[in-house]
């Protein structure tokens, strides 16, 4: 450090004012070193493995640096003294970070230590035009290990803190090539990629999971349908997809809820923010073209948005399996990687990062980055298979918990300041506040057959697969009055509809099939 930045953080020490210079050069340099010594951070050897250099981020079009994830370090120099804060914005050593020392009243609550932190760092709420901020998660603290923090001593005690905009954990990349041993585990993370934040996991899967997963799929694979952005309405499916798939509930199976508890492990976030699995075939010459695994508010204007809570209700990462080894071809890219620009060819797979299938690997990217925004450089592709047949699968982590499975886990944790609450819409806060949101419970009473939910928004359009609901089971989803779903006999969007359902003015509701009806014209 230098004597400036030392001065930047003074500590409780004086120096005599009439000496001659020759006298007071020895006591100058001495409190310059006392005043490094009381003021020195405890994380100056830690940050090497989270802090990146901005060479590391290759695009031009965007910031150099992981947009709403700050490494920062809290600590006090003596007992009953404020606490000191140290911290690089973004995730980038752009030089010295920036040092603060918090008011005294910081660390009175929980509340008060994340309205001086948020304000110390200098980042607002609103990362966006999505609108409906009362819908975003508040930002979280973390520790190192991904551990949500809940209290200003459970921050001094970690003193490297990981704040994320966004509310739950990201793991930073580093750089390109970087590998990072997961504590408690033998595993790694090794970092494909920056922009997009991409990394491999070698070995997650086990030989005899994989052939369990692909069993699990065989008999029950439909053709795979797309979720179309508002300019490709009217299209089929197969001009951007041709694979074919099941979906596969964690209910039905002990080694997919262990591996469910596994990717939680890996990525930090909890389960009940896990989708279903999506068990992919493609055989020779199938592929799917780029695109992008959340939905973006700003393209899916015609059906509406309120099914993702207007983007703040999302999928964050996509954890991918690979199943099978491929011969040649079915290799996973990344067309906007390494600072590449938008392909000009969705359908093409000769740009960017190829990931070939290896089985019993898995690789997980982000599709948001830390803040909650739409990542564009998450968009990627399968290649066409040429040689053999690839069996991979989807595994989908969500923000906030899918199908009403829980509350959020920072749900009395990290509540937004009354500051917050000032920047939102009054009238958006009265109606959430009024429970316009419903809580809506879809029944199967079928003692067989499984029934396929159907979101259908205003009731135009195909609609959009949400969930299978097993015989004799029930699922939960959180809707809006007005919003039309839909039962159908199979996963496909063709297939025969057996029942529809209005959400009503009611906070809680429930919409059954029955197995009375069903005996007679509905299955």
């Amino acid at each position: 450090r230098s004597v400036r930045l030392a001065a930047t953080l003074p500590c409780r020490r004086g120096l005599p004012h009439q000496r001659t210079l020759a006298a007071m050069l020895p006591l100058l340099l001495a409190a310059v070193l006392a005043s490094l010594a009381c003021c020195s951070s405890p994380c100056h050897g830690r940050y090497g493995e989270w802090v990146s250099e901005p060479g590391v981020f290759t695009r031009e079009d965007q910031p150099k640096h992981l947009q709403g994830l700050h490494v920062a370090c809290v600590w006090r120099d003596a007992s009953g003294e404020p606490l000191r804060l140290e911290a690089y914005k973004n995730a980038v050593n752009e030089g010295e970070p920036m040092r603060a020392a918090l008011p005294l009243t910081a660390d009175r609550s929980w509340r008060d230590f994340r309205r001086e932190l948020k304000a110390a760092l200098g980042f607002r709420r609103k990362t966006n035009d999505w609108g409906f901020l009362m819908l975003k998660q508040p930002f979280g603290i973390f520790n190192e290990y991904g551990k949500r923090l809940s209290s200003a001593k459970e921050a001094e005690d970690a003193a490297l803190i990981f704040v994320v905009e966004g509310g739950q954990w990201y793991w930073p990349p580093l750089r390109k090539g970087f590998v990072r041993k997961l504590h408690g585990t033998n595993l790694s993370l090794e970092t494909l990629s920056v922009q997009p934040v991409i990394f491999r996991v070698q070995g997650f899967l086990r030989e005899h999971e994989c052939e369990e997963i692909v069993n699990l799929g065989k008999g029950r694979m439909f053709s795979s349908p797309v979720s179309l952005m508002d300019k490709d309405k009217g299209k089929a499916a197969k001009e951007f997809r041709t694979s074919t798939q099941a979906r596969i509930d964690r209910a039905e199976s002990e080694m997919l809820r262990n591996i469910d508890d596994r990717i939680s492990m890996l990525t930090k976030v909890a389960v009940p923010h896990n989708e279903q699995v999506q068990i992919l075939r493609y055989e020779k010459t199938q592929y799917y073209s780029a695109h992008l695994d959340n939905w973006d508010p700003a393209f899916y204007t015609t059906e509406g948005s309120e099914f993702i809570e207007h983007g703040h209700n999302n999928r964050l990462i996509t954890v991918f399996w690979y199943l099978t080894n491929v011969s040649e071809g079915g290799e996973t890219t990344f067309p906007r990687s390494d600072g590449l620009p938008q392909p000009p060819d969705m359908y093409k797979c000769d740009q960017g990062l190829k990931v070939k299938p290896v089985r019993g690997n898995v690789i997980f990217w982000y599709s948001l980055h830390p803040n909650g925004n739409t990542d564009p450089n998450g968009l990627h592709a399968a290649c066409p298979v040429i040689t053999g047949e690839k069996w991979s699968a989807n595994y989908w982590v969500w923000n906030k918990p899918r199908d009403g499975r829980g509350p959020a886990s920072d749900v009395g944790v990290d509540e937004p300041d009354e500051d917050e609450r000032a920047e939102f819409s009054s009238k958006l806060a009265d109606k959430l506040a009024a429970g316009e949101q419903a809580l809506v419970t879809f029944v199967n009473d079928h003692p067989k057959r499984s029934v396929y939910l159907f979101w259908q928004g205003d009731g135009k359009g195909e609609g959009q697969f949400m969930a299978e609901i097993k015989p004799k089971t029930r699922t939960s989803m959180k809707t809006y009055p007005g919003h039309v779903w839909v039962f159908r006999a199979g996963q496909d969007i063709g297939s025969k509809k057996l029942k529809r359902f209005v959400v009503s003015d009611n906070r809680q509701q429930e919409f059954a099939i029955r197995a009375t009806a069903a005996k007679k014209d509905e299955m």
